[in-house]
């Protein structure tokens, strides 16, 4: 097996993000998160802020406006300079998949598991939390109370929800979905990465 790639889907506020960073360090591999809308951005050529508007959004017809090409991959911008989030999408996927091919990783969201369905050393995981406790990380990362920090959190789940299943043939946060689905509520953000630690040494031990 060349190489072995960690997705992680993750409910918002369930603490996937530090879970995922903390996992990262355990097995010293990079994490991509926000920084692969970087990587898409610099593989294709256009501008970071594209990808950022349009991330974990699904289609919604033409996306943006003109945009400027450079770089080897301008093959990607169709007649008029018009992107739509499609577009987006097949960008950012092909990216993860060359990530896939040349390093060890974690991605977080983005449809990896799905991008990388077929990829052999692939490990799909999801995070889930006691909306309490999900509410409570909301409440003190964004400065909102308790009514506006559900708001946010049930808006911010059929986001990432309307994304996933808009793009893939499976449903996200669906256990059958992932190879394993942890709730963080039940071990604490350590806990969750040392389960998870150990089950991704133990499937490639074999």
């Amino acid at each position: 097996m060349k190489n072995f790639i960690i997705s992680i889907g993750r409910q918002l506020g369930s603490g996937g993000k530090e879970i995922a960073e903390k996992l990262g360090e355990r097995l010293n591999i990079n994490v991509y998160d926000k920084t692969l809308l970087e990587v898409a951005a610099k593989e294709s050529g256009i501008d970071a802020t594209v990808f950022e508007t349009a991330d974990e959004q699904e289609n919604s017809g033409l996306f943006g406006g003109l945009f400027s090409i450079h770089g080897s991959i301008g093959e990607y911008m169709p007649m008029g300079g018009y992107m739509g989030n499609d577009k987006l999408f097949e960008i950012q996927s092909d990216t993860i998949r060359n990530i896939a091919d040349r390093e060890n990783c974690i991605i977080v969201g983005r449809c990896a598991e799905y991008v990388l369905r077929d990829h052999p050393g692939m490990i799909s995981i999801f995070i889930t939390s006691d909306n309490n406790d999900r509410i409570g990380r909301i409440m003190e990362k964004e400065g909102l109370d308790y009514e506006k920090a559900m708001d946010f959190m049930e808006k911010g789940d059929k986001r990432r929800r309307s994304y996933h299943d808009y793009y893939a043939t499976t449903h996200w946060g669906e256990a059958r979905s992932y190879d394993i689905c942890v709730n963080s509520s039940k071990m604490g953000i350590d806990g969750t990465v040392e389960l998870l630690y150990n089950f991704i040494t133990n499937r490639f031990a074999k």
